[in-house]
């Protein structure tokens, strides 16, 4: 996909920025970290459901022990439950998938001290990540029992990054605006992320998986999910190349929803014998982002947990008969 022209439609014009792909992230994020304005974080290859996704991965917990007078913060989510341990002195505040509390990643904790004025700790899940541009310096280290890559640019007096590995895998420590207080409180920090558990026996909810099918390079249109429950989701449209469709770019309420079974994509049964779509046409506007709520529970019932996929047709539309149809797929699990 054109990752950096996506960067750049929702980023306005950033030149360099932060994207962490989510799975893409069911919400796609760009910004320019504000204490590393030359930095880039980039997202790793393509991660889809022909890699891990497509077999379960095997449940792991990695975590050290606790103080009993700490609280302990959690966060479900659709690959494994994120906890920490948070000493007095200290604030929290917990990020669900699509909560739009992230700057980047699909869900996870923010944590910062209680006198801070500004900056935190971000720590989230997500499923691909990746970093690049100058003046990067990474070391490694074992933090929460596991070994972790920590990164700083250009000296920054605070890393920038921490990407965990082996059983905390796809968790990421990201700072933010935590110059003033770095040298207070540095200490305390990796005390804290030194708690970490991933739980990936707690698995909840659903999360997007961003694929190649989920794009139209022809007409520069990526289809996504956020919000995903068994009985339904949002439906995300970006167009990001204004240049690339010849006519208006159009979709109906017609979908169909496949389920994964033995490494071979079937149409999942409906729980009606008839039923029809709405002849309508909704418009996805040049360089920009639709949304639209989609029920799918009155054709199929709520779905049980696994991997899924939605198709959808996308129509070039020029004039009366004159259009081009072009087909997308949006992946996601559930649990």
């Amino acid at each position: 996909m054109k990752k950096s022209i996506l960067a750049a439609l929702l980023s306005s014009g950033m030149s360099l920025g932060l994207l962490l792909d989510g799975c893409a992230n069911a919400n796609p994020a760009v910004s320019i970290p504000k204490n590393n304005p030359d930095a880039a974080y980039l997202p790793a290859e393509a991660h889809t459901l022909a890699d891990e996704d497509t077999a379960p991965r095997q449940n792991t917990v990695c975590s050290l022990p606790l103080n009993s007078e700490d609280t302990i913060a959690g966060q479900d989510g659709p690959y494994g439950k994120i906890s920490l341990s948070i000493p007095g002195g200290w604030r929290y505040e917990t990020c669900p998938m699509d909560s739009g509390k992230l700057t980047n990643g699909l869900y996870g904790i923010r944590f910062y001290p209680e006198d801070a004025t500004e900056g935190y700790i971000d720590l989230f899940y997500i499923d691909s990540f990746g970093v690049c541009g100058t003046g990067l310096v990474e070391e490694t280290a074992t933090i929460a029992g596991n070994p972790a890559r920590i990164g700083t640019y250009d000296n920054h007096a605070c890393w920038d990054f921490i990407s965990f590995q082996g059983d905390c895998s796809g968790i990421v420590a990201l700072t933010c605006n935590a110059e003033d207080w770095w040298e207070a409180y540095e200490e305390q920090v990796m005390d804290i992320l030194g708690t970490l558990s991933f739980d990936t026996s707690i698995k909840e909810g659903g999360a997007y998986i961003y694929s190649p099918q989920s794009e139209a390079d022809k007409i520069g249109l990526l289809f996504e999910l956020k919000k995903i429950t068994p009985t339904g989701a949002t439906l995300v449209f970006h167009q990001y190349d204004e240049k690339a469709p010849t006519g208006e770019l159009e979709y109906g309420d017609a979908f169909v929803l496949e389920v994964l079974k033995n490494d071979q994509w079937e149409e999942v049964p409906a729980t009606l014998s008839e039923y029809a779509f709405n002849a309508i046409a909704y418009t996805i506007p040049s360089r920009d982002s639709s949304e639209r709520e989609l029920d799918w529970e009155w054709i199929y019932g709520a779905l049980e947990p696994g991997n899924y996929r939605m198709k959808k047709e996308i129509m070039d539309f020029r004039a009366s008969g004159d259009f081009d149809k072009y087909t997308v797929y949006a992946q996601f699990i559930l649990n």
